[in-house]
């Protein structure tokens, strides 16, 4: 076996968290009256993958990305009425969106008689724990390291340098994370010096200058990696 410790990434790796978030979206934006299309969850998701890529460099704490995503999307979309309440709605039904990735609890289940495995996160602590639970994915993973906890965001050094003090055994050799973000989960991978496995079910182009180890839209392809079979 080529690898021994798995650092999954949740959102959209394991957890499928862009149906998760439409549906909270849609519901909060419901309650709220107001009007919710495809262009309202459009320009939500590019105002919040900013926001959390701020977070990533370290430049905006966990608090302002919770604030800056639904003030930047309230003023793009030209709507005048406060956004708190949308806001804490929208938070409250992510807690509940339990949508898991297609085979990833299969996977997750063969993969723990043979590996040790972790889960390594930037989402919110409460939400990532409630989802974890309500997906029934928590049970196989030895620990889960969230940056709130860590104290500093992947792909810093820092949040990779937490965690393996706190894994028994660690050897960077032996170790493989598996996300779909290439500038969260890559970058970190290679700030850590670990191999990296992008995860890319929707072949979207590499224009970055990261070349991961592997790249899968399967998960089930894991386990031929694991083993050293490709």
């Amino acid at each position: 076996m080529k690898y021994e410790i798995l650092l999954f990434d949740a959102d959209n790796t394991i957890l499928d968290f862009d149906k998760a978030e439409e549906q909270a979206l849609g519901r909060a934006f419901a309650e709220c009256g107001l009007h919710f299309d495809d262009n309202v969850l459009q320009v939500y998701r590019k105002n919040n993958l900013r926001q959390w890529q701020l977070f990533e460099q370290g430049k905006l704490t966990k608090n302002k990305v919770i604030i800056n995503r639904f003030a930047e999307t309230f003023k793009e979309l030209g709507l005048t009425v406060k956004f708190d309440k949308a806001s804490e709605l929208y938070e409250e039904y992510l807690h509940i969106g339990f949508f898991v990735v297609n085979h990833a609890k299969d996977v997750l289940q063969k993969l723990q008689n043979e590996c040790r495995l972790y889960l390594v996160t930037n989402g919110v602590k409460t939400i990532q724990d409630s989802r974890m639970k309500g997906s029934g994915l928590g049970k196989y993973f030895i620990k889960r390291f969230v940056s709130e906890e860590v104290g500093c965001p992947k792909p810093q050094k820092g949040f990779f340098d937490y965690c393996f003090e706190r894994i028994s055994d660690f050897d960077k050799s032996r170790a493989l994370i598996i996300g779909d973000s290439l500038t969260s989960d890559i970058q970190g991978g290679v700030n850590a010096e670990i191999d990296t496995c992008w995860f890319n079910p929707n072949h979207i182009v590499n224009s970055s200058n990261m070349t991961p180890n592997y790249e899968i839209d399967d998960l089930r392809q894991l386990t031929s990696i694991v083993n050293g079979n490709k």
